[in-house]
């Protein structure tokens, strides 16, 4: 019994830590394998400049300039170079400890994003059914719309210009939402203004389990 009561103790002091961490120590902990060209003392550096109210960016080992320009409770955004920027939020999770989401958008002909979700302690994790129940690429279906002036066939002929299929993502800094909507590469400008009509960018919300609409 006394042996149960201290492991329970154990565990629930382990959780706390975890729930505790600053987003400082999270960024500071943030593995070579996820920003290899950064070490931990360029990484604290650009937190302590932004504490001071200085520019937070610093130079990386490819001989160029990262720069932080956002920290909070929960949220930090940065340019890791002039064609990516990176996003890490931490989110709720239903009775366990919080997780973190982390947006990479290389920003090539059109920007593309990648999302994916690590432990506290940055290990890999797989959040099952995640984006509207599915996978993130699934979402592309969802991101066009036929308006209802338009045609079936006007609507058809204007997806099939969308390809590669390429989603762009953004965390919000005020709450636990994920903007998605298609990138548009290799088209020409008015290309582009035609297919205005059907984007149909969203909104989705953490749950505690998942991205979903409300």
């Amino acid at each position: 019994m006394i042996k149960r009561l201290i492991f329970t103790a154990i565990t629930l002091l382990v959780s706390l830590s975890s729930m505790a961490k600053s987003m400082v120590e999270i960024w500071s902990s943030i593995p070579d394998s996820v920003i290899p060209y950064i070490d931990r003392t360029h990484r604290l550096e650009m937190t302590d400049f932004i504490k001071m109210g200085l520019k937070g960016d610093v130079n990386h080992s490819l001989g160029g300039k990262s720069e932080m320009d956002t920290i909070t409770a929960d949220y930090i955004h940065l340019t890791l170079n002039e064609s990516v920027t990176m996003e890490l939020k931490r989110l709720p999770c239903e009775g366990e400890d919080s997780l973190l989401c982390v947006v990479t958008t290389w920003k090539g002909p059109a920007e593309e994003s990648n999302v994916k979700f690590f432990t506290q302690e940055w290990q890999s994790i797989i959040v099952p059914k995640a984006f509207e129940g599915g996978d993130y690429y699934e979402l592309a279906s969802r991101l066009t719309q036929r308006p209802d002036i338009m045609s079936k066939a006007r609507y058809d002929e204007l997806c099939a210009m969308i390809d590669p299929i390429m989603l762009s993502a953004k965390l919000s800094i005020a709450d636990n939402v994920l903007h998605v909507k298609l990138s548009l590469p290799l088209l020409k400008a008015d290309d582009q203004r035609k297919l205005s009509s059907v984007m149909n960018p969203i909104d989705l919300h953490w749950d505690g389990r998942g991205f979903n609409t409300k």
